[in-house]
């Protein structure tokens, strides 16, 4: 390495000599033997990811998320397991009436929440998780409709600027603390639109702080789709032209007669080959004559090659790092025991990583300005810590269903875990599911007093044991 930075002293201003070079970081010195690595010298990611080059991701991310099975299945996944039927909310200020009046009144206005009247809350939450997914990034504007809180889903491509702008980074406009102050939609008829912040939620995975936009969360993996979409396309015309072939003839001469491409013939004359046809009828089947010098051999098709699928595989693999294990969405049958619990675990936390996201920039905020609008109308009244909530996601993803069914039983039981964090998990509500075991329960006392009957004929928890030496006996009539 020194005698390249001695040579590049005599041929090269300092200025551009460099610096890295007889660097003890191996990875920072040059090789003739290593390709060069694109970029320039580390900036802000906004720097990085410019309009022209989100944008170009952006487009080849949707068409493979047309055209990939596996890109399908890898979005479709997130947004199955991280929304599921809707990520539902919990009031909880200190008013617990106050707290199922508010979401109720959530509730209502979230079966059409969108300003199209279209799409329930619980659609929007999974368009928007499979928007962060392909386009990076999802917009909401918070708009009215007749003065009703209404929800405008903005996607990615919308929001852009003029080339050459200074005005906004990729239609993003900041202020001077590099905050975001207005966001530039690109109406249909290619006029700009300046909403301001405070009334637009930008929901994405924020990778750095020097980032404004997003890129596809698949964008990693965009190249080796592509060569997977196209390695498939000639694999496949090559085993039809194989699938096509029966067999082959060869001849010694290297070429075929006039006749066609078997000789059937025959005099009977000494020397002369015997006919087929007489054959045939001694024999039976079916008797081809070839000249000499000939064979018909059966042809053997060896596409596709086992070496083939497995360099597949491999790309998938290394396209689903980042987002999902590719056992968890494609393939688990090489994988057993300990390494599917390990893979599915793997897979929770991408989802609850995910929900937080959600969580964070779109259901609390929702949550905020409708609710606080409803109070500010009328329709709700004002009560203490009325912007507090917690979000109950969908049933989380296990592989032990039995297993951990029985340990939480257990930990609830033993008081290592409350009651709402068991219905939590579960995807329940922890307030309906209480409801719904008094209403149960009242409805098991009434009946076995109807009946005369004692409770226990009806329902006999096994938490629950009858004081010893106490006789079972009907219910007391009401």
């Amino acid at each position: 390495m020194t005698s390249l930075k001695s040579i590049a002293r005599n041929w090269l201003p300092p200025a551009l000599i460099p610096k890295a070079w007889g660097s003890p970081f191996e990875a920072a010195n040059w090789s003739p033997r290593r390709g060069s690595v694109p970029g320039q010298a580390p900036t802000d990611s906004k720097q990085e990811l410019t309009s022209g080059v989100r944008s170009e991701l952006v487009r080849k991310s949707r068409y493979l998320h047309k055209n990939s099975g596996f890109v399908r299945e890898l979005v479709a996944n997130m947004a199955i397991y991280s929304t599921g039927d809707g990520i539902r909310v919990q009031a909880q200020s200190t008013n617990p009436e106050w707290n199922r009046k508010a979401e109720a009144y959530f509730n209502l206005w979230s079966a059409r929440c969108e300003v199209t009247r279209r799409f329930s809350f619980e659609e929007c939450q999974s368009m928007v998780c499979r928007g962060v997914d392909v386009d990076g990034e999802y917009f909401i504007h918070l708009t009215r409709h007749n003065g009703e809180p209404r929800l405008q889903l903005i996607e990615a491509h919308r929001i852009g600027d003029g080339i050459g702008s200074v005005e906004t980074i990729d239609g993003i406009g900041l202020d001077a603390f590099g905050a975001p102050a207005f966001y530039r939609v690109i109406e249909d008829g290619g006029e700009p639109n300046d909403l301001p912040a405070s009334d637009v939620l930008h929901i994405y995975e924020p990778e750095s702080a020097g980032g404004v936009r997003a890129h596809p969360t698949i964008q990693h993996s965009i190249n080796h789709i592509l060569d997977e979409i196209e390695l498939l396309a000639l694999e496949k015309h090559a085993v039809k032209d194989n699938a096509d072939v029966a067999r082959v003839l060869k001849t010694g001469r290297g070429e075929l007669d006039d006749n066609g491409d078997f000789v059937v013939g025959g005099t009977g004359t000494a020397g002369e080959p015997s006919d087929p046809t007489s054959l045939q009828k001694i024999v039976g089947g079916k008797l081809v004559k070839l000249e000499p010098g000939e064979s018909l051999d059966s042809f053997q098709p060896n596409r596709p090659s086992p070496t083939f699928t497995g360099f597949l595989e491999h790309l998938r693999r290394d396209s689903a790092l980042g987002m999902i294990p590719f056992e968890f969405a494609a393939d688990s049958s090489k994988v057993g025991g300990a390494g599917v619990r390990l893979i599915v675990a793997k897979a929770d936390r991408r989802f609850s990583f995910r929900q937080m996201i959600l969580e964070r920039r779109l259901i609390r905020p929702v949550w905020a300005w409708v609710v606080g609008d409803a109070i500010e109308r009328g329709l709700l009244p004002a009560a203490p810590n009325w912007w507090k909530i917690c979000t109950v996601p969908p049933k989380r993803v296990t592989v032990d269903a039995g297993r951990e069914a029985q340990q939480n039983r257990a930990d609830v039981e033993m008081g290592l875990k409350t009651l709402s964090d068991h219905f939590q998990e579960l995807g329940a509500d922890f307030g309906e599911e209480i409801e719904r075991r008094a209403a149960d329960a009242r409805l098991i006392l009434e009946t076995a007093a109807k009946h005369e009957v004692p409770v226990e004929m009806l329902w006999k928890p096994g938490s629950l044991t009858p004081a010893s030496g106490r006789e079972s006996r009907p219910a007391a009539k009401p």
